[in-house]
């Protein structure tokens, strides 16, 4: 069976052409080459510049000519070398395949996937997209296209990572209980467990903590419970120590793990909000310990450089993969993104928007393939999305609480004295309308939404193709998307 899979590979058996995902956008053709453990990915396309007459701005042949190049050196430099797909099949685990892609420029737009429309700008804008009911589908670009996008906010996408962090700590326990790590009555030496549990904490540290976030800090809370004793001395900072100790002595270099105590408010804040929790933790509850809060000092500049290039996206779209800016519009989308459960909840979409059939076949389709090849969704949330952390939501809260208070009580005033009453005026000045502290806003760092960072999710439209080619080999739970490195 192996001779024979490796046979068909060298006479050209497996492939597919015009291969188009279950998104229903996309078209490509895939050849596999196993004696050469490599697949090809190829996308054709035709280049249509397009002059400003109104600018009167017109291309040279240098200019169209420079334009392909860097389009097809900016999407190698980021497409290639991140993944390769690996059989899993019994004695087949030989085959870890490279994933080459050929960016083939056609000379008549007939024979073409994309028709790639140029046009020439007197000044920068960021734009792209691509009309996938058109055939062969058309993307329009500009001249600028193979640039640093420099109009993303950059600050929303730091409030991402920093979210991402935050959120890979609370989901190590149920609940997002994460962030909290309970000690033994009167203890603060580590115990093995904990030492495990930390571990834990910093692979995710390591793997979300990019040097363009490293402004991103864990503050350590010691705290006490019913159950230690009142006559510990200092049991507070001396368990904060330890946890600090242990994390810094493994992420080297910067002081990423703080002791801090409740002197702040956005420590009584977070303790506050601890105690509201299901598990009622301390004080009041059995076990103290110490709570780890993942912030950015005020000083700290929240933003990261500027990577999102629109041709890289836009040749993510000619793989098959749709924009991530819409927010969800599949039920199946937002029930495995649940499942999944690795992006902060905070950030998450938390429902389907009805009516765009097309957005909602399209992530039918992506979730599809996603589960098939068992690998997470990325994060779907719209532009404007507006981060409230669990802290700012009980803050909230607690706050629209005492406005209806205040507003009761006014009303009873005006009621009682008349709107023009002394009582009714003094209350009403001495009580103006209290508002919660300022949500932040996100966007995703991903490729298909508004940065830069390519996931395994990104690789299954290749996947999918591959399965195809190579189906009467193997079934497709035989292959797996796995890091390049």
């Amino acid at each position: 069976m192996k001779d024979n899979f490796i046979r068909d590979g060298i006479r050209g058996n497996l492939v597919v052409k015009d291969f188009v995902p279950a998104t229903k956008i996309g078209k490509f053709d895939l050849k596999v080459e196993p004696h050469k453990k490599k697949i090809t990915v190829i996308v054709k396309i035709f280049y249509r510049f397009i002059d400003n007459t109104e600018d009167q701005l017109s291309w040279s042949m240098n200019e169209k000519n420079e334009f392909k190049r860097n389009a097809r050196r900016v999407i190698l430099e980021k497409w290639a070398n991140n993944y390769k797909i690996r059989c899993t099949k019994q004695n087949w685990e030989e085959f870890v395949m490279d994933i080459n892609f050929v960016i083939a420029e056609v000379n008549n737009p007939a024979y073409c996937r994309y028709i790639v429309e140029v046009k020439k700008l007197a000044r920068y804008k960021s734009s792209g997209g691509i009309n996938h009911g058109m055939v062969p589908h058309v993307c329009g670009v500009n001249n600028f296209a193979n640039e640093i996008d420099t109009t993303k906010n950059q600050e929303r996408i730091f409030n991402y990572k920093e979210g991402l962090l935050r959120s890979g700590l609370r989901s190590l326990l149920p609940a997002g209980d994460g962030d909290y790590i309970t000690f033994s009555s009167d203890q603060h030496i580590l115990t093995s467990g904990i030492k495990s549990y930390l571990d834990r904490f910093l692979t995710i540290v390591r793997a979300r903590r990019t040097p363009d976030v490293l402004g991103i800090k864990a503050y350590i809370i010691g705290l006490k419970g019913k159950n230690d004793s009142t006559f510990t001395y200092n049991l507070e900072s001396r368990r904060a120590n330890s946890v600090a100790s242990y994390i810094n002595q493994r992420i080297v270099g910067d002081n990423f793990a703080i002791v801090a105590n409740t002197s702040q408010q956005w420590a009584k804040d977070a303790v506050t909000f601890l105690k509201t929790r299901d598990r009622n933790h301390t004080v009041s509850g059995q076990n103290g310990g110490v709570l780890i809060v993942i912030r950015t000092p005020h000083n700290v500049d929240r933003t990261v450089p500027h990577k999102y290039i629109v041709m890289t996206h836009e040749f993510g779209h000619m793989l098959g993969l749709p924009d991530e800016y819409f927010g969800v519009h599949s039920n199946s989308t937002m029930a495995k993104l649940r499942l999944d459960n690795v992006w902060p909840s905070t950030i998450r979409s938390q429902r389907v928007s009805t009516g765009n059939k097309r957005l909602r076949e399209m992530q039918d389709g992506f979730t599809q393939m996603a589960t098939q090849a068992n690998v997470s969704l990325p994060n779907l949330i719209s532009k404007t999305t507006i981060v409230k952390r669990p802290e700012a939501e009980q803050a909230y809260q607690e706050i629209q609480d005492k406005n209806d208070q205040i507003t009761r009580r006014k009303q009873q005033l005006k009621d009682t004295f008349g709107q023009n009453s002394w009582a009714y005026k003094k209350y009403k000045d001495s009580h103006p309308r209290l508002y919660a502290p300022p949500s932040t806003e996100a966007i995703s760092n991903s490729i298909m939404h508004s940065g830069s960072d390519i996931q395994k999710v990104h690789f299954v439209t290749i996947w999918s193709a591959l399965c195809k080619a190579t189906e009467t080999h193997l079934d497709v739970t035989e292959w797996e998307i796995v890091p390049a490195e």
